[in-house]
Parts: structure tokens; C-alpha cells; sequence
């Protein structure tokens, strides 16, 4: 039988009666178990959840919609209202007020505590304490109000009175400002009417001045000099550096000792490191040059690596890069890049297509087996021109010679196309021979082999053949003609008749010769007897001795 949590805990309000006294009878529950015995989320912890659920969803219900009065929930206030007893505590939240309508709040926002007042505020004691201090006391006999704080600060507030105020205890004393006047210790204040003379010496703790300040001797500062609405700065009257609405502009150069130069915040973005060296960094981020205004960016020397050993780009263009090379267009995948993985297995990888001529001229591409040649044929046609794509592909394979070695392993470069036919415009030549791949057939110096047995061979004189020799048309020397007068030699086949004829200037025939019909223009003996018949037969010969 399967256990499963109750879903009305995962619906508690957190800020609720039930889920507090729930979260606390099972944690009683759960630290009065044996160690080891229990682990959360178990079928015994889930046990523990429902069962202090259920003492709690009872207790709970009872105080908010019972009726009687003592008992065991004596100390908990009814929903109806009622007089409280003991100590009042809203650690989670409080809201208060009268008629349905909020007059006092607690809050939390921004990381900050608070409490909102809605309505007026009367306070029937005599003194306000705020930060347990007495910050304002009021005399309901004299009328007076007093703060009591060290510092009382306006901010950027208005300070208007239509009477006099007085610091101190009395005027022959204190400090009193009126709409007319002003005494200090009962003595009125200089002002531009009895002040402003050139041989009078002045010593003051804070000025204000709204016109022009002229100084026509040395002006020495003791802290900071703050000048927040504009300032000019130069030498013989030659205003130097000075500020705009914008920034700060400079009409003079700003010189720098070793080590020192500019900061953005606490970094520094411009430094002369040494006499001779500038550094130019950012402040954390990106080092950006030129902006959507800027035509150009020139060099008037080479970039360097950080050694300072290589020169990365001249400035007249020339680039080199001793690390790596990596190169892509409108950031796609890497097309060119460089690798090393010794002084001997080094070099550029083309890891797309490499085009000749235009972007749409021929490709060469490969992978890690073969390099693959692509181009378009073209074929006139009557209506239109027709563009063929072919491809042909050069790889490196085990071989299938029949004249492979047979002590070790072999391979082939393997040429293959889509094209029907390939041509070259040149003779081809090979250093050995040129063979059928899994034939016997191959051309070699002087020799055509058909196989091991049957081959030609050109030597002195003439073309030797091996093996049987099958004609299945005519043989015959380069000029013939037949007759007696005639001129060469052949053997040739009448289609007419199925006969096959051999014509020769001389035959000679060194044993047995069978003729089934003889027909002879010329009969010739020499050192012996001639027997010409119009007709003879026999069909035994004897020799005679």
C-alpha cells in the first residue's frame, strides 16, 4: 500500500495558525525518533506529515470556530473580537484600522522594514522619542516646542518663517535672523554696505558668493576645491583645460610620469609604463577602436605579439600569425585554419570548399579520406544552355592489382568521377606500366600483357606474340594486291563466298602438306620426273627406295 502526503499541507498558509502548530508537532515527532530510523521524504517521514496535519487541522479549528470559553485554548483570541490577556505579538505582518479601512501597516520592500500611517497622528503624551532618543518635546504652559537631536538636516527643503529665530538663549548671546537682519552676539552682520572693501581682511568658515570672484594674488587651498557648474584652467590668460556640458577639453597636452596615467574607477586604462612604453587597456571589458563614425583605422607602426618578437601586421599589410590561424565569413563555421602537431605535421586545414576564379567558379574540397574536384560541363543546347555538375574524386585505398606484392600490404590512388569519360589533351606516360585494376592486362615497355602466357612483345625487327593468335578478319602486309603481277602479301576472308584465301610470292612447307583440291597455273621439276595427267586418282602411295 502506497503512502502519499495529504495535498491539503502543500495548500497551508504559512502564516496560519494550523500550519504552525502542523510544522511543530512534526518536527517533535521527527527528533523524537530513533537516529537513523527516519529520513525525509520516507514512508515514515510522509506518516509524521499526515498525522501532525491532523492534530493540527483539529486544534486549529477548534480555535477558530469553537464557541466555548476556558479549556486549553483559552489563550487564543476568537475571530468575533475579544479582549486579549497577555502580550500581543504580529512578527509576520500587521494591519490595523477602523470601518474596513487600514490606518496603520507593517512593509517590507527594497530590503527594507516599515510601517505606513493612513490617517492623523495625535500624540496625547508631551515628548516624541525616535531611535530611542527624545527627538521633539512640547511645554503645553509656555507653548515651545524643542528638538533634541545634535544635527537637524533640511535636506533640500525650503525653511520659511514669518518670525525670528533665534539660536542660543538670548540675543546678546546667540545667533538671530530676522526678514531684515541679521546679529551675531548682537552685532549685525557685515554685508556689501560695510564690507566690501579692499583693505579689509576677512577669515570665515563657509561663503557664498553669486556674482564674479576676482583674486588678484595667490590663492591657497588647504582641502578640496570643488567647482560642480563649469571651471577654466590655463596659463597667461590662455585658458588650457576646461569643462563643456558634454566633458572636460583640453587645449594643451597632458604629460604623464612613469607609472602613472589614467583610470576608470580603479583601473588603469592609459599608462606610461617607462619612458618609451604606453599601455592602453580597458577597464574590464572590451577594448573597442573606431566607432560607426570613424572612416579609418591606420597604423603608423607594426602590430606586434605580446614579446614584442613577432610583428602580427606591418604598417603596410604584410600579416603573420606564429600561433594559429582560424578564418570564417558573416560568422559562420571555420573555413581556413592553421595546425601543428610537429616540426614535420604542420600546415592549413580547408575545412569547406575552396573556389577558383569567382564564388561560383570550381571547387576543390575534401575530408580526412579524399580530396573531391567539382566543376560545372557546359552543353549547348538549341533552346538553352544546360550546366552539368561533375565531380571527381582522388583517394588513397587498399589495392586490388593483381601485380600488388604478396609479402605485404598494398595500395592504390583511386581516381573516380561522374563524368562518363577522361581525357587528357597530352600523352600519358607512366614509369612502369599502365594495367587494368583486377585484370592481368597491362602495357608495359615494349610489351601488351594479356596474361602471364599470352602477350606481345616488340623486338628487333618485328612484334613477337605469346600464347594462341585468333583473327576475325583479314591479315595482310601494309600494301597488297592481288594477282600475278601483284605486290605484297595476305590472308583474307570473302564474305561473299565464307572462303578464306592466302595469297605469298613463295611457300615452302619442310614436312607434310594436305591439300583437299589443287588447281596450279605453273607446274615446274627439277632432278626428277614430271607426270602431268588430265586425270588421276589413287588411293595408296608406296615410296620407292
Amino acid at each position: 500500500m502506497s503512502i502519499q502526503l495529504l495535498p491539503n499541507i502543500g495548500e497551508l498558509d504559512k502564516d496560519s495558525l494550523c500550519y504552525s502548530i502542523y510544522i511543530q508537532l512534526y518536527n517533535n515527532f521527527f527528533n523524537a525518533q530513533d537516529s537513523g530510523t527516519i529520513t525525509e521524504g520516507d514512508i515514515n517521514s510522509i506518516r509524521l506529515h499526515n498525522t501532525a496535519y491532523g492534530f493540527a487541522d483539529a486544534i486549529a479549528g477548534s480555535v477558530d470556530g469553537g464557541t466555548g470559553e476556558g479549556g486549553v485554548l483559552i489563550d487564543y483570541l476568537k475571530k468575533s473580537g475579544g479582549d486579549m490577556s497577555g502580550h500581543f505579538r504580529a512578527n509576520y505582518g500587521f494591519e490595523a484600522g477602523i470601518g474596513n479601512t487600514p490606518l496603520i501597516t507593517t512593509y517590507f520592500e527594497d530590503n527594507k522594514y516599515g510601517v505606513r500611517l493612513n490617517g492623523d497622528l495625535r500624540v496625547g503624551g508631551d515628548n516624541l522619542y525616535i531611535g530611542n532618543r527624545q527627538l521633539l518635546s512640547y511645554n503645553s504652559v509656555d507653548g515651545v516646542a524643542k528638538f533634541n537631536a545634535p544635527v537637524i538636516e533640511f535636506g533640500s527643503a525650503s525653511l520659511k518663517s514669518s518670525g525670528e529665530m533665534l539660536f542660543g538663549v538670548d540675543k546678546k548671546t546667540g545667533v538671530s535672523i530676522s526678514a531684515t537682519t541679521i546679529h551675531i552676539k548682537g552685532n549685525e552682520v557685515y554685508h556689501k554696505g560695510n564690507a566690501n572693501l579692499s583693505v579689509v581682511d576677512w577669515t570665515m568658515k563657509d561663503a557664498t558668493i553669486a556674482g564674479v570672484l576676482n583674486i588678484k594674488g595667490v590663492v591657497t587651498l588647504s582641502a578640496e576645491l570643488r567647482a560642480l557648474n563649469g571651471f577654466r584652467l590655463g596659463v597667461n590668460n590662455n585658458t588650457m583645460l576646461y569643462s563643456t556640458k558634454d566633458g572636460i577639453s583640453a587645449d594643451a597636452f597632458l604629460s604623464f610620469g612613469a607609472s602613472y596615467g589614467i583610470k576608470i574607477g580603479e583601473v588603469p586604462v592609459l599608462v606610461r609604463v617607462n619612458d618609451g612604453d604606453i599601455q592602453l587597456s580597458s577597464s574590464g571589458a572590451d577594448l573597442l577602436l573606431g566607432s560607426d563614425k570613424t572612416n579609418k583605422i591606420r597604423l603608423f607602426a607594426g602590430l606586434c605579439d605580446i614579446d614584442g618578437d613577432n610583428i602580427l601586421i606591418s604598417k603596410y599589410g604584410a600579416a603573420y600569425f606564429p600561433d594559429s590561424l582560424r578564418v570564417r565569413h558573416n560568422y559562420g563555421a571555420d573555413l581556413l585554419s592553421s595546425y601543428r602537431t610537429d616540426s614535420i605535421d604542420e600546415g592549413m586545414i580547408i575545412h569547406k570548399r575552396l573556389r577558383f576564379g569567382s564564388s561560383s567558379g570550381a571547387i576543390l574540397s575534401g575530408d580526412d579520406s579524399s580530396i573531391t574536384f567539382s566543376s560545372l560541363s557546359l552543353h549547348h543546347k538549341t533552346d538553352k544552355d544546360l550546366y552539368i555538375i561533375c565531380r571527381t574524386h582522388l583517394s588513397h585505398q587498399p589495392s586490388t592489382s593483381r601485380y600488388k606484392p604478396l609479402d605485404r600490404d598494398s595500395d592504390s590512388t583511386y581516381i573516380s568521377t561522374s563524368a562518363d569519360f577522361v581525357t587528357f589533351n597530352k600523352p600519358l606516360e607512366a614509369l612502369d606500366h599502365i594495367g587494368i585494376d583486377g585484370s592481368y592486362t597491362r602495357l608495359t615497355d615494349k610489351a601488351l600483357y594479356f596474361t602471364n602466357e599470352s602477350y606481345i612483345q616488340s623486338i628487333e625487327g618485328g612484334i613477337k606474340h605469346y600464347g594462341n593468335s585468333i583473327f576475325t578478319k583479314n591479315l595482310s602486309s601494309e600494301y597488297f594486291a592481288s594477282g600475278f603481277a601483284g605486290a605484297g602479301w595476305s590472308i583474307l576472308h570473302n564474305r561473299t563466298t565464307g572462303n578464306t584465301s592466302a595469297t605469298f610470292d613463295e611457300l615452302t612447307i619442310r614436312k607434310k602438306m594436305r591439300i583437299y583440291e589443287l588447281e596450279v597455273q605453273k607446274l615446274s621439276a627439277t632432278n626428277g620426273a614430271l607426270w602431268v595427267s588430265d586425270s588421276c586418282s589413287g588411293d595408296t602411295v608406296i615410296e620407292l627406295q
